[in-house]
């Protein structure tokens, strides 16, 4: 099996070493050789009618059962039975690797399609990432990291993620002004996305609200004010206390309460549909002056 190296697009090796040389045991020679016919039919399938490369990772499933170390050395093999002499490898400059069989897809095509599967695994890397410090991640920003695509390619990259099964925890939302975020539900969900998209942007009291609302009844737990001013809401002091007050209010959020501890100044906000103005002060005394006594 030879591998194909996308950078430069344009100019294709004829040949790359795939990991070490390595000899499968006697003992398994016919397991092998059945595994290396499915995996090559797979990667036929997959050029041919998905019209797409096969990634590293779906041989690996495919080749459960043998150590993973021993992959590269099975693929090496591969390289040297004509039967197998179709099958090609595209290494990223990540180190991923992708197949594909040239009967089905050409060197040059298998060379666009590997740079653009690298740049979905980038895109999904960098929001699963922001989504696990509960950060949005905002278009502009991902936009950034494809400068080297036209804009209409960076659309079809991620339009494309989002009809891909792989990226299915890759959420898209708008906000009012047209503003574009993503967010990972694994780390984020919906919900809370569209909260964190309210709260700092376009509608900062319903954000607050709804936030408290969740604390209130999830935990339940009172929210401290300042909690909003963290890099997740990012709302000034002088802001959040201008929402607050009209929050306050407002019919609409008669529900939110506020309450400032007699000792330590701190102001929590809660919902009274989900805490008694009892149980709200009992949970921050606790957090304001005894948990510091009793930790």
């Amino acid at each position: 099996m030879q591998e194909e190296s996308y950078d430069p697009p344009e100019q294709v090796p004829d040949k790359l070493n795939v990991v070490a040389a390595g000899e499968a045991p006697e003992k398994e020679e016919v397991e092998l050789s059945d595994l290396k016919v499915e995996i090559a039919e797979r990667v036929r399938f997959d050029s041919r009618e998905k019209k797409r490369l096969t990634e590293a990772a779906i041989i690996e499933k495919l080749s459960d059962g043998i150590p993973k170390e021993r992959l590269g050395p099975l693929l090496a093999e591969m390289s040297k039975e004509g039967r197998f002499g179709d099958i090609k490898a595209i290494v990223s400059p990540s180190g991923r690797i992708y197949l594909f069989s040239e009967k089905h897809l050409i060197a040059v095509e298998a060379q666009q399609k590997g740079r653009l599967e690298e740049a979905k695994f980038l895109v999904a890397d960098k929001i699963r990432a922001d989504s696990a410090q509960i950060k949005l991640t905002p278009r502009s920003e991902i936009d950034a990291m494809l400068a080297w695509a036209e804009p209409a390619e960076r659309d079809q990259i991620l339009d494309a993620m989002e009809d891909d099964e792989r990226f299915k925890d890759i959420q898209k939302m708008s906000g009012s002004k047209g503003e574009v975020y993503y967010h990972s539900i694994d780390y984020i969900s919906g919900r809370y996305a569209l909260v964190m998209l309210r709260a700092k942007h376009a509608e900062p009291a319903y954000g607050i609200a709804e936030f408290v609302r969740e604390q209130s009844r999830i935990h339940p737990l009172p929210t401290k004010l300042e909690q909003f001013q963290d890099s997740v809401f990012g709302i000034e002091r002088e802001q959040l206390e201008t929402v607050v007050e009209m929050m306050l209010k407002n019919p609409d959020y008669a529900d939110i309460k506020q309450m400032v501890h007699p000792e330590t100044g701190s102001v929590y906000l809660y919902s009274d549909k989900w805490l008694s103005e009892q149980r709200a002060f009992d949970l921050i005394d606790w957090e304001e002056v005894k948990r510091l006594k009793y930790p």
